[in-house]
């Protein structure tokens, strides 16, 4: 056979494309391993962490948050279906708030707490909304005495609020907030509030704040002072041992509140003991430890509260004089029945 460049070429071309080819096919083999294993991977992660309580226990802290800094929202009972995480451990939770006015709960907004390996860069959005802050918008309490000097303040008039219900037509109800001149047990308040038809919700508790600790402020003027970072006590939320199931309290009442007591301790108690660093974060406090002892040692101090019940009904509580700076909630049509 006679030997030219050009026979050259083409044997040279023939093996690079046949090297090019073998290439190919062991890349492409290459690729789909890396997928199969992947997949496999994010699989058994997946199996791993709807099996744990790693996720459950993240989102229960997370409602339970938002039942102790929020006057009126509330997370459902039970898991969330949306509650995943992704192949670098983020873990991505949503789950619907909720508002009570009247007997009726009604879908008020969606929570998403996205919290990635490195819980201090865990974020809350609502309604998709990250720099949304929980703490606007929301109803406010003003302190009866200054943690700091021990001085009596005044609460604020609303009349205008008295004006409003008046107008409103007795087929409605609503929900009201209002602040107290004094500190009261949550017992007291229930006792305060018995002959009127209305259903208490939550209660601002005082838990030590400018006094023992100081994080997030106040506002208010020279004979008024509401915290920035508000807590409080609503109706008991418990989760069984695997996290798969619970019970919550709607409301308090004379049966219910020292149970509520009760249940909110306990869960400080265990959030302290099994993640400290991921309920702080979730709670917006430095302050769990204190708070907690605080209760603890100096009972419950209830100084307001929020109420839902007939328009009419909760004019009514123009009558106590121990009620003042009040604010009007949400009115919705009648669903007022006994329970």
């Amino acid at each position: 056979m006679e030997w030219n460049e050009e026979k050259a070429q083409e044997i040279v071309q023939k093996h690079k494309n046949r090297f090019s080819i073998k290439l190919s096919l062991q890349i492409i083999r290459v690729f789909v391993l890396i997928l199969i294993l992947f997949s496999v991977y994010k699989m058994a992660l997946e199996i791993v962490y709807d099996g744990s309580k790693f996720g459950k226990r993240t989102e229960f802290y997370q409602k339970l948050a938002v039942d102790w800094t929020d006057p009126e929202l509330k997370g459902g009972l039970g898991v969330s279906h949306s509650n995943e995480i992704t192949s670098f451990f983020t873990q991505k939770i949503t789950f619907p708030l909720e508002k009570r006015i009247g007997k009726t709960e009604f879908v008020e907004s969606e929570l998403t707490l996205t919290k990635p390996l490195i819980t201090a860069f865990s974020t809350v959005s609502i309604n998709g909304n990250i720099s949304y802050d929980k703490w606007n918008n929301r109803f406010s309490f003003d302190l009866p005495i200054n943690p700091q000097n021990g001085k009596i303040l005044e609460g604020q008039d609303s009349p205008d609020v008295w004006k409003t219900l008046d107008m409103v037509h007795e087929g409605n109800v609503a929900n009201l907030a209002f602040s107290l001149d004094d500190y009261y047990t949550p017992k007291e308040i229930s006792e305060l509030l018995s002959n009127y038809d209305l259903d208490i919700l939550w209660m601002p508790i005082y838990m030590g704040e400018l006094q023992n600790f100081t994080e997030g402020g106040w506002g208010g003027g020279t004979a008024t002072m509401s915290l920035t970072l508000q807590w409080g006590l609503t109706g008991g939320r418990e989760m069984h041992e695997d996290f798969k199931g619970g019970s919550l309290i709607h409301v308090l009442d004379e049966e219910t509140i020292e149970e509520s007591e009760r249940i909110m301790l306990e869960n400080m108690d265990a959030m302290l003991a099994s993640n400290k660093r991921l309920a702080e974060r979730l709670l917006n406090t430095e302050y769990l430890q204190e708070r907690a002892d605080y209760l603890r040692e100096e009972g419950f101090k209830a100084y307001g509260a929020v109420v839902t019940g007939p328009v009419k009904e909760l004019l009514k509580l123009q009558e106590l004089d121990e009620v003042r700076s009040v604010q009007l909630g949400e009115i919705k049509h009648w669903n007022w029945v006994e329970d």
